[in-house]
């Protein structure tokens, strides 16, 4: 019996390590769940194509977080003002992309399930700027 619940929890401690992992480091402070066709999350090389590319970047963190540093070009706009059915002034037509990025990817993705309810098609989480590589700006 000892065993069998031994190798159980080791089962079960792996699924949900499993599950927690995302392909960036650090881990996001809690596991990222969201699912809809128009959402997905995107490593920080793919979000730096797309910035190339012209895509707007939406930090949600709060305006003193963003002061302290921030990814070039991108725009802040607080989780705190969001609301369902909203519209970005910086990205108003539904049907453009939007990447999303926080600080470790848990608030972009409520902000981005807030956009992809209120009507967004193509909303991508670049996770966070702990994750960033390319270097941040004041």
């Amino acid at each position: 019996m000892t065993k069998i619940c031994a190798a159980a929890m080791t089962v079960v401690g792996m699924t949900a390590a499993a599950q927690a992992m995302e392909p960036v480091t650090p881990q996001p402070a809690s596991p990222l769940t969201y699912s809809d066709p128009a959402y997905a999350k995107v490593v920080p090389a793919e979000a730096k194509k797309m910035l190339e590319a012209g895509v707007v970047m939406i930090d949600v963190r709060e305006p003193d977080e963003f002061a302290e540093g921030h990814v070039p070009g991108s725009i802040n706009v607080p989780l705190s003002s969001f609301k369902f059915g909203m519209r970005l002034s910086a990205v108003p037509n539904l049907d453009d992309k939007v990447l999303v990025i926080c600080r470790s990817g848990v608030r972009a993705e409520r902000a981005s399930r807030v956009l992809v309810e209120s009507g967004y098609r193509h909303v991508y989480n670049a996770y966070g700027t702990s994750q960033w590589p390319y270097g941040l700006v004041r």
